[in-house]
């Protein structure tokens, strides 16, 4: 299968999440979220509220998603203008209002942070010019999906619960779709983009191939790179995308929308 795909923005779908509540001893819960490294605060939802997106030149747009009373967002930064705007990650944004509860963290619990060396944090990885710090794996495959959907939204910076990786510009760039348990595949990991669009109006694309090397491995183990090779010299050199293959002990089918350049790839059962 000769593709050569993802080279545009192509479906712009909203997601966002909450943080689920986990048990794992190196995480520093607060409240509902994990506190991580790069944080600066969390705001929780009173009452209904709106989503806003930044488009890259400092414009924020409602978006159609809302907000529900008692979710719970973490924030990376704060921005004055238009009354006052928090900054939820993704290039999404809440505004500053009665509606919205912003807190910050205790010095008690930045400590704490500080001096657990396997908190979650995004100086996991390289840092790249923007500010950007690559995330890092550390977690394995489970056969449970729930947990693979928290790896996925708590180490490499998935929304949606784990279920899709954000950009600025691109909403779901990286979407993780699991099947029912009587599929005749496990998982499938949907592509609407990968390293750039058309006009290059989306700076941060560069991140969805090292996102996506890393998700590679969460299921290929050892094949991960390989994988990534297929999609990369797919888009770079216009290789030959196998259509079918195996990967980490899994059969895998993968097909590109010829309308769209939406790439899928069916991930089979381990």
């Amino acid at each position: 299968m000769k593709k050569v795909f993802l080279s545009a923005l192509i479906i712009p779908v909203l997601f966002l999440s909450t943080v689920t509540i986990t048990e794992a001893s190196t995480k520093l819960m607060w409240g509902k979220t994990e506190l991580v490294k790069g944080q600066i605060g969390k705001v929780t939802v009173l009452n209904t509220t709106q989503i806003y997106q930044n488009n890259n030149e400092g414009i924020f747009k409602q978006s159609t998603r809302s907000l529900r009373k008692g979710e719970e967002f973490r924030v990376y930064s704060y921005k004055g203008q238009d009354g006052g705007l928090y900054g939820l990650g993704g290039g999404l944004f809440v505004k500053k209002s009665t509606v919205v509860k912003y807190e910050t963290p205790s010095k008690s619990k930045l400590a704490l942070l500080e001096n657990n060396p396997l908190a979650s944090s995004p100086e996991n990885g390289k840092k790249y010019s923007d500010g950007w710090v690559a995330p890092v794996l550390r977690s394995k495959w489970s056969s449970d999906y729930a947990q693979n959907y928290k790896t996925l939204q708590n180490e490499l910076g998935f929304v949606d619960g784990g279920r899709s990786y954000t950009i600025a510009g691109q909403m779901g760039a990286i979407q993780v779709i699991y099947q029912a348990p009587d599929a005749p595949y496990e998982v499938g990991i949907r592509f609407t983009m990968w390293d750039g669009d058309a006009n290059g109006q989306m700076p941060q694309a560069y991140r969805i191939p090292i996102v996506a090397k890393e998700v590679f491995k969460l299921y290929f183990e050892g094949d991960g790179t390989r994988v990534w090779n297929y999609l990369n010299d797919g888009v770079k050199k216009g290789s030959d995308i196998p259509e079918d293959f195996t990967a980490g002990g899994r059969s895998v089918h993968s097909r590109v929308s010829t309308n769209s350049g939406v790439l899928y790839l069916e991930v089979g059962h381990k």
